[in-house]
């Protein structure tokens, strides 16, 4: 009898520790989505939306309003849905419709992208200029910040209106900043003394 009991209790335990070590395998396998990196066809095009992003799972990109749903959203049914009902008017457009707003994007955004890399240069090489003054002023660098720029944003408000001191506040001219302006150009010059007294010396 006690043998007997023995036997069950065993397959009884060895019952109960194969099925925990499965069901969790088995739960988690069934809970296991397989992710679909849905991908861009030129076709999308008729339904106003190009794409961006990464490549292997590219967003699509309204070529109306800029909107940009998830991957999951590639479809033509849905993206068929945002036309109709954000955009209505141009729900009958055809292909060559979207490709002309598409390549006028393009050509706003490298506009954009220039008109943007121009003023940073040029607020950059400012900074520079008026950090130069106040080296030669021999005035705290502080006197960028707290006087500098004030003054000239004033200035600019009164003279040009309120867009332009946007620009003008671009110009950095903090007391580090123009600190590192004033080594930078001290490291220039001595840097072209060097070269100019070994030239002579050849």
């Amino acid at each position: 009898m006690a043998r007997f009991h023995a036997f069950t209790w065993a397959t009884f335990i060895d019952s109960s520790s194969r099925t925990d070590d499965e069901e969790p395998s088995t739960s988690v396998t069934k809970n296991l989505k397989k992710v679909v990196k849905r991908k861009y066809d030129e076709d999308y095009i008729k339904y106003g939306f190009s794409w961006c992003g990464d490549e292997t799972a590219p967003r699509p990109q309204c070529i109306i309003c800029g909107d940009q749903p998830s991957n999951e959203s590639m479809l033509p049914s849905k993206l068929k849905r945002h036309l109709y009902s954000s955009h209505p008017s141009c729900a009958n457009k055809d292909k060559q419709y979207f490709k002309r707003c598409l390549e006028q994007n393009k050509k706003k955004q490298k506009k954009f992208m220039k008109s943007a890399v121009t003023v940073t240069e040029k607020a950059f090489e400012a900074s520079y200029h008026v950090a130069k003054l106040i080296a030669r002023q021999k005035t705290p660098h502080t006197v960028g910040e707290t006087l500098t720029k004030p003054a000239c944003m004033e200035i600019v408000r009164l003279m040009l209106g309120q867009n332009e001191v946007k620009e003008m506040n671009k110009v950095s001219l903090s007391a580090d900043t123009v600190k590192r302006r004033i080594h930078d150009m001290s490291s220039d010059i001595l840097g072209t003394l060097i070269n100019k007294l070994l030239s002579a010396d050849n």
